[in-house]
């Protein structure tokens, strides 16, 4: 006979002891201690069964507890398990462009199973007793199977097998039995001991259905450096991310009291004078979330890409709130850069704007029908050099030294209040900030629509709005930049320039 060795634990309260058992309901007091095995995927295979739901008839007496099983998902697995993700999700054709995709297909969650005991029924049939698994304590825990069960030509002599599956079918039965891999690769088991069906419905539930999934952005803020890693690239894991999180953070940027884009996004349907969400969350994508693509894309995203291409690289660690603060933090300053200068554009937007077409509150320059910061292609723009100049100069404005205490799941207002009054006070950040508002501000953002504009003037605004034009904004905002902030934004901006 074969043997497993096992690893008791034992959980049991004294106060359970008081609890209501009743073995008419299938809820027998079950043992104190359950087992951890590691068990050859083929060696459970042939000594487990699923014991599945009928849906129908007599819904007490229906006692299987698992959910029908999908083939393709078992499938999905045995690729999973040969070379990893994301190279199994892969189509045939890009599996071979991409072997160096190929990583561990570890399955290290527990599949949870049950021995059934001499005595058990189901459907009214027991385990023979030449297929009978027994869990003996003496001279330390083990798990006794039947005569030649690890021998792939093993077969049942009764109807029933010996154990059976509460959680984790779906592995399991990625496994063929004849399966060469079955037989060297093992899975992690927990092992109860002949517990009441009724228990292990219990279980099933706590297991997939109770427990609160954590937020995936979440996720990304504990550890950073999954949002750079090229395996993720190759498919929908980083493009769900920063979809996620660039949503987070336009509605931050729309919900916000202290965002200069409070209550100015177009969150549902489109509404005339507000840049949609929909832009918005492109727009910050393919920005502060855009992931590092070689050194002739230009820089990647300061949320998404490592800042320096070396071993030493870093990631910035900095979590939503943070983020979300950084994003106000520039905007703000822009709006008030912008209310304080004196430029010939802003002038211009101050005459020929409609009153009815500003927001109560806001400036013509900024926030006004006819200012192309309050477009897609200018919010794309604005965006792009924030972010480009942002990455560049992120070593040395020492970002990764800016560190916050928050930990949590969803962002709350007073959560970027306390980010927001920290980054006000990392004075290299805030004056940079300030330095890059006020050159922006230079910059002639009048739409072609505003009627003073020049013949050239007109033409060049036209430019953005061509099918090139998202393009042609970032390149002439560079330039702008290259010519009017200060030395250290200039420097930045003309290596942007470079790498473009």
């Amino acid at each position: 006979m074969g043997e497993i060795r096992l690893l008791s634990v034992r959980q049991w309260l004294p106060e359970w002891d008081n609890f209501s058992f009743d073995a008419k309901l299938h809820q027998r007091k079950p043992s104190p201690e359950f087992y951890l095995a590691s068990i050859p995927a083929s060696t459970l295979r042939r000594l487990a069964y699923v014991g599945r739901r009928r849906g129908s008839g007599q819904r007490l007496l229906d006692l299987g507890i698992q959910r029908a099983h999908e083939t393709k998902r078992s499938e999905e697995i045995r690729r999973f398990v040969d070379a990893g993700y994301p190279w199994a999700s892969l189509a045939a054709r890009e599996q071979e462009r991409y072997p160096s995709l190929r990583k561990p297909g570890w399955l290290p969650t527990a599949i949870v199973a049950n021995v059934l005991g001499a005595q058990a029924t189901r459907a009214d049939a027991r385990v023979h007793e030449k297929d009978i698994v027994t869990i003996k304590s003496e001279d330390g825990p083990r798990l006794v199977l039947p005569e030649g069960a690890e021998d792939p030509a093993w077969a049942l002599n009764g109807t029933l097998h010996p154990i059976e599956i509460i959680d984790g079918q779906h592995r399991l039965l990625a496994f063929n039995e004849d399966d060469p891999l079955a037989e060297t690769y093992d899975l992690p088991v927990v092992l109860f001991n002949d517990l009441d069906i009724s228990w292990q419905a219990y279980l099933f539930w706590t297991i997939n259905i109770r427990p609160k999934r954590i937020n995936q952005s979440f996720a990304f803020d504990l550890y950073p450096l999954l949002r750079t890693q090229d395996w993720l690239e190759r498919a929908d894991g980083p493009a769900a991310y920063r979809e996620a999180r660039a949503q987070e953070l336009t509605e931050a940027l729309w919900s916000h009291p202290q965002s200069p884009w409070r209550d100015r996004i177009s969150m549902l349907s489109r509404e005339r004078g507000k840049v949609s969400q929909a832009a918005w969350i492109r727009s910050l994508t393919l920005t502060f979330l855009k992931p590092w693509e070689g050194a002739r894309s230009g820089p990647g995203g300061l949320y998404g890409a490592q800042i320096r291409e070396a071993d030493t690289a870093t990631v910035l660690s900095w979590n939503r709130p943070q983020q979300a603060a950084y994003l106000i933090l520039l905007w703000t300053d822009l709006r008030h850069a912008i209310e304080r200068s004196g430029a010939d554009w802003i002038h211009s937007l101050m005459r020929w704007t409609p009153p009815h077409d500003v927001p109560e509150g806001h400036h013509p320059a900024f926030a006004g029908t006819l200012s192309l910061l309050n477009t897609d292609q200018g919010v794309r723009g604005a965006l792009h050099v924030m972010n480009d100049v942002s990455f560049v100069l992120a070593e040395r404005l020492h970002f990764a030294d800016w560190h916050s205490s928050w930990i949590g799941d969803y962002i709350l207002p007073e959560d970027i209040d306390a980010e927001l009054t920290s980054l006000r006070r990392a004075s290299e950040i805030k004056a940079y900030s300030v330095a890059l508002a006020e050159a922006l501000a230079s910059f002639d953002w009048r739409s072609a629509q505003v009627e003073d504009l020049s013949p050239i003037q007109r033409n060049q605004q036209l430019v953005f709005r061509t099918g090139t034009g998202y393009k042609e904004f970032r390149l002439a905002l560079l330039r702008h930049l290259a010519d009017a902030g200060d030395r250290t934004i200039q420097e930045a901006a003309k290596n942007v320039q470079r790498s473009l």
